[in-house]
């Protein structure tokens, strides 16, 4: 294979909220540089997005764009839609490339489907993993979110875009639905398309809006369990994790394997202002809860790592310690916590902190480093090496020029939501 070759423009469809179709999620909507970009990695034909509630799944596969991907990669080219990750790899980070190689590797034989490509780029449409976000409805409006991915932000963002005044601000949360149908799953073929690919299907990725919320979920659990192809089928959660229904349970037990990353940031009122209005004690109910379903659902903490919370990531993973989980992130994070960086809003990436706060957290972290003696955490490339990785990632450019966004976005939510981010974060001098 090429230094450039990832898996996934062979096995793998991703959807944004909308029904747009991306190469894959760390391709589209979230920028490794300073230039927010909400279009990059969105597969397009003619000029025009593809969506699925417009295209059949066939033709975006063997789109020119998925194809023109599948030979750049082939011929060791780097596709524009693909420096994130490469841009995270030279930084020590390990990134969704490199991860998802390791695990797909494991799990079928990548060479033999690469093997049926054809001259021009172009697959049979037999598809083993899915990245589905089907639609916008959440109950939560976090900060580093925006109506396009939860529909209880629509309230808050009429109240608040009129009173942004900084240009940045006013144009990276510019939003505008009339051409946004965040129903599109409920039309055209496209849950037809998904039965006629589940023998196929080896992953099935769910991630927000809220997808537990969401009924079109739940029917296409029910349609793999109903065609046998679930006994075979690994699913997949990023979930805010507070709405756990006997019914998804029942549905899990049919399926071989479920990972369920609980979006968790913070340790009570630094989560509830960054995941607001989220209930602490539901999440850690809901946590427990988790942990004690069979042994082949997995569950881990996911932390989305930005500038409010990055100093506080020690104290989220002692917390963790003290309730005693019998297995929340037993296979993943080295043990500790998942971790990932926030991209866009690029005013609450962690570069943005001042040279004085990034020292502080650059201690903060290489403290907690130093002092951890578990072997697991000292040689998984997710333990010492990516924790690492974010200090180099941190300290690699200065984009404190964004400092006057970020106070002015969180000064205008706080407005709105009663809320005081120094009283929060009051190590956080901004």
């Amino acid at each position: 294979m090429s230094n450039t070759f990832c898996p996934l423009p062979w096995i793998h469809l991703a959807t944004r909220p909308n029904g747009d179709v991306r190469v894959c999620c760390t391709a589209n909507a979230s920028g490794a540089d300073l230039v927010d970009s909400k279009e990059a990695g969105l597969v397009m034909q003619d000029g025009a997005i593809m969506n699925l509630r417009d295209h059949s799944i066939s033709d975006v596969w063997n789109s020119s764009f998925m194809k023109e991907t599948r030979l750049q990669m082939l011929n060791n080219q780097v596709p524009s839609s693909c420096t994130k990750c490469f841009s995270e790899e030279s930084k020590g980070i390990v990134s969704k490339r490199q991860w998802e190689t390791i695990v797909w590797k494991e799990r079928i034989d990548i060479d033999s489907v690469v093997a049926k490509t054809g001259a021009d780029g172009s697959l049979p449409v037999d598809i083993p993993y899915f990245d589905l976000r089907l639609g916008n409805l959440c109950q939560l409006k976090c900060i580093m979110c925006s109506p396009h991915d939860s529909s209880s932000w629509i309230k808050d963002w009429k109240m608040q875009y009129s009173k942004y005044k900084t240009f940045e601000l006013r144009q990276d949360q510019h939003w505008d639905d009339r051409n946004r149908d965040y129903t599109w799953y409920q039309k055209g073929n496209f849950l037809n398309d998904m039965q006629d690919q589940a023998d196929s299907i080896k992953e099935l990725y769910f991630a927000g809006g809220e997808p537990l919320l969401i009924p079109e979920h739940y029917k296409i659990l029910e349609f793999m369990v109903a065609s046998g192809a679930a006994k075979n089928c690994v699913l997949r959660y990023n979930s805010n994790g507070l709405e756990i229904p006997d019914r998804l349970l029942e549905l899990w037990n049919h399926f071989k394997q479920v990972k369920f990353n609980f979006s968790i940031d913070a340790v009570g009122d630094k989560n509830y202002y960054i995941r607001y209005p989220s209930k602490w004690e539901t999440v850690v109910e809901n946590l427990h809860r988790l942990d004690n379903t069979p042994d082949h659902v997995i569950v881990n903490i996911a932390c989305a790592v930005q500038i409010l919370n990055v100093l506080y990531l020690p104290e989220l993973i002692e917390w963790k310690r003290q309730q005693n989980f019998k297995k929340i992130n037993k296979d993943n994070g080295a043990g500790m916590i998942g971790l990932h960086l926030v991209y866009l809003p690029s005013y609450l990436n962690v570069r943005v902190l001042p040279k004085h706060l990034k020292d502080l957290v650059t201690n903060k972290l290489t403290s907690f480093i130093n002092n951890n003696t578990d072997k697991r955490f000292l040689t998984d490339p997710m333990g010492k090496q990516r924790w690492e990785g974010f200090i180099k990632y941190l300290n690699y450019e200065d984009w404190s020029n964004k400092m006057p966004a970020l106070l002015e976005y969180l000064e205008v939510c706080d407005n709105t939501r009663g809320l005081n981010f120094r009283e929060t974060f009051p190590e956080l001098t901004l």
